[in-house]
């Protein structure tokens, strides 16, 4: 972060400047955590279901906070350098607005979808590095949401060029609150699935809510969309300045031709086709060219997240030998198609970190298709968010399991008990159907029965927690 006074802040704020400060102190970093708080930071007070930031106070000047951000004045705090706001989590945003714009020339790329949002930023930061080398920031862990795009903006530095920052969505609105913090020039739609229908009710709806982030692109700013989706023409009608597409369907601007599927990676042949009238190349001829690139991860559905930050990097200018060869040394972030050998001689794919029925059966096509397993065995967790379609949707999972090459379906949770059920009436062997309340007792069964060459696949909702299972002992 670049240094900013306490005036600064308190003008961006539109707030008093304490009358403790003289306004010239030194603002070094911004922090909502009270534990991680170094000297000459800026504390904002957030209050949650669980805390209240205002209680740390004491904590955080003791530490060498130089100003805190608060709501109230707690009692004792009398004497500490305090800004206060109506709101502060609305002043973290306002300030991280305010330190953006003072980049005018940093490309920022919003990145949302109902799946695979979280893989794509990693992919598009990995290729955007074979043109922009220790320039590229991206949005660490899951720092997506109103307190993590902040935070995020607060973590770029003078030399950055390109910021890709993900963005979440559990509500109407909030994609376009955290674009008008970030004012992203380029939006990706990775897909408009499931996730988060319980709240929003339809698909259509999820379409409108995600494309929030295309109606904040400025006239001359780059749409980047799904081109096999079924809200394709939807999404293309919301942009205010043009599109490039990715995809498997011909017309894609960068289309995903061909696949491989090897048991230690994936590889695909990514056609880019873009006319002169959006072609980076400075001479503004069509940019025609056929790239191969290959994962070190197994999973079909990643070729389709590297085709859109490919199209990103080339879209930016990046040569597509030079994004593709980058983009191969991609590191996935924790619980994502992570393949775990394990001293007993079998193999874990921990994809655990969330589900939603389409990213369930792109893990699932990679556990019974590309693992060279000798027994395939799923452990699968509740798919949380749907709502009223839960039941349909979970039945409709056991119903297409019933027809693949599985040797056991172990099932963690509730919902998951319309799994089984369709399982077993499609045929599935009810003996190797089997259902826990919790990981603990699924992680029971699988210690006493995993056998050597066996891979075993963990998939699930957040809220289930499968990644507990590892530390089942028996």
């Amino acid at each position: 972060m670049s240094p900013m006074t306490v005036r600064e802040v308190a003008e961006a704020l539109h707030t008093t400047l304490p009358a403790l400060l003289t306004g010239e102190e030194q603002v070094l970093g911004v922090t909502t955590d009270s534990r991680a708080v170094q000297p000459g930071d800026l504390f904002f007070a957030l209050r949650g279901e669980r805390t209240d930031g205002h209680q740390y106070l004491q904590e955080v000047f003791a530490k060498g906070a130089v100003a805190a951000v608060v709501e109230y004045l707690p009692i004792g705090a009398e004497g500490y350098p305090l800004l206060r706001v109506p709101s502060t989590l609305q002043a973290l945003g306002m300030l991280a607005h305010h330190y953006r714009m003072q980049m005018p020339h940093l490309k920022v790329i919003g990145i949302t979808g109902s799946t695979g949002k979280t893989t794509t930023r990693a992919m598009t930061a990995a290729a955007l590095e074979g043109g922009f080398p220790g320039a590229v920031y991206c949005s660490p862990g899951n720092w997506n949401t109103e307190i993590g795009v902040p935070l995020t903006i607060f973590g770029l530095a003078p030399y950055h060029k390109v910021l890709v920052q993900e963005m979440a969505m559990r509500g109407r609105g909030q994609i376009a609150y955290l674009a008008e913090i970030a004012r992203p020039q380029i939006g990706v739609i990775t897909q408009i699935g499931w996730s988060h229908i319980e709240l929003l009710s339809s698909r259509q709806a999820i379409a409108e809510a995600k494309s929030e982030l295309l109606r904040a692109l400025p006239p001359d700013g780059l749409a980047i969309l799904p081109r096999d989706d079924r809200f394709y023409e939807f999404l293309l009608d919301q942009a205010p300045c043009p599109a490039l597409t990715f995809g498997r369907h011909p017309e894609s601007n960068a289309c995903l031709v061909e696949t491989h599927l090897a048991p230690d990676s994936t590889s695909g042949l990514i056609r880019l086709n873009i006319p002169s009238d959006m072609s980076p190349r400075s001479d503004k001829s069509d940019l025609s060219e056929e790239v191969e690139i290959t994962l070190p991860y197994l999973g079909e559905h990643l070729l389709m997240n590297a085709t859109a930050a490919m199209l990103v990097a080339v879209a930016l200018g990046v040569e597509p030998y030079r994004a593709a060869r980058a983009l191969e040394k991609v590191q996935l972030p924790e619980m994502r198609m992570s393949i775990q050998p394990q001293p007993g001689g079998w193999t874990l794919i921990n994809d655990a970190y969330n589900a939603n029925p389409d990213s369930m059966r792109a893990a699932l096509h990679v556990l019974l298709y590309q693992a060279p397993a000798q027994r395939r065995i799923a452990i699968l967790g509740d798919m949380k968010e749907l709502g009223a379609y839960s039941m349909r949707l979970h039945w409709q999972l056991g119903r297409w399991l019933a027809t693949q090459p599985l040797d056991y379906l172990i099932l963690v949770g509730t919902d998951v008990l319309w799994t089984a059920a369709a399982a077993k009436e499609g045929g599935f062997p009810a003996q190797r159907v089997l259902h826990f309340e919790n990981p603990l007792g699924a992680g029971e069964w699988l210690w006493r029965n995993v056998q050597k060459g066996d891979w075993v696949l963990l998939k699930g909702s957040r809220a289930i927690g499968l990644e507990r299972i590892m530390g089942v002992k028996v």
